[in-house]
């Protein structure tokens, strides 16, 4: 990891909830709601991505991402 990239990790925690992008600090928030909205606009702008929000004082993760399709069923053909 490059010096530029810890820094941005660093600074990207400063704050109460931090948003993480496959498991990477992207931006932090004093507010909940500030945070939650961040990541469903991440979320939804890239459906493919795991997002997270922690919250760096209550140690909870609340996770949006990548919906899981339901198991394919097997066909008789």
């Amino acid at each position: 990891m490059s010096q530029q990239q810890r820094q941005l990790s660093r600074r990207a925690q400063t704050e109460r909830y931090v948003v993480y992008v496959d498991h990477q600090a992207k931006s932090s928030y004093q507010e909940k709601d500030d945070a939650d909205r961040e990541a469903a606009r991440i979320s939804a702008a890239f459906p493919v991505v795991s997002v997270e929000v922690v919250d760096s004082e209550q140690d909870s993760i609340k996770r949006l991402g990548p919906t899981q399709a339901p198991p394919e069923e097997e066909s008789d053909d």
